[in-house]
């Protein structure tokens, strides 16, 4: 379900997903829950506005990177996703639904105001795997690869994944990263078309 939070939005800005199952934590695996029956809705707000960071901590390349979502740092993202989880409540409590499902698992109905909402995201949610942005493509001061992904200032590299997406898109990030490849493909083989041609000639 995609839908507006917030008036005079030209586009829906938040998305609820509909699960059939619970899910559990096992160790770090998350599964269909064995025992206990439930829905479980995903909420995510689209186009997020926080911005985090990712550096290098070493020289040596088997060191991870330091990474820092920063995740609800601006306020445009807390608003729409309080906005999405007080609409999930309200589609839970709607007929057909509310004769048919129980209380509510997490966050908890004793859980009302932003701030102990925001609390619990904080301590219990997760990212949806979709960070972009790292290598953004532009022209601009920030940006890391040009029109034709190449890396800026390194010549016979270039950056083919949602990395050089300069915004989030709306929906999952697996189609445009496909064309990203592909238009990373055939950039690449004109490139070496127009230089083959040129040594002929």
């Amino acid at each position: 379900m995609y839908f507006r939070t917030r008036p005079g939005a030209e586009t829906p800005d938040a998305t609820i997903s509909v699960l059939p199952f619970l899910y559990e934590m096992v160790g770090r695996e998350r599964r269909i829950h064995r025992t206990k029956r439930g829905i479980t809705m995903n909420i995510n707000v689209l186009r997020s506005e926080s911005i985090g960071s990712i550096h290098v901590r070493s020289g040596n390349p088997a060191d991870p990177p330091a990474i820092r979502f920063n995740f609800l740092s601006a306020q445009a993202d807390r608003d729409g996703l309080l906005a999405a989880m007080r609409k999930a409540r309200e589609l839970m409590s709607t007929s057909p639904l509310k004769e048919i499902t129980g209380e509510e698992i997490a966050p908890g109905a004793h859980l009302q105001t932003d701030d102990e909402l925001l609390d619990w995201v904080r301590n219990t949610a997760e990212t949806t795997y979709h960070p972009v942005g790292t290598c953004k493509m532009g022209s601009d001061p920030m940006a890391v690869v040009d029109s034709e992904l190449r890396v800026h200032g390194i010549e016979g590299l270039r950056v083919a994944d949602a990395s050089i997406m300069p915004t989030l898109t709306s929906g999952n990030t697996n189609a445009p990263s496909i064309m990203i490849g592909e238009k990373c493909a055939a950039t690449v083989l004109a490139a070496a078309t127009s230089r083959e041609r040129k040594a002929a000639a």
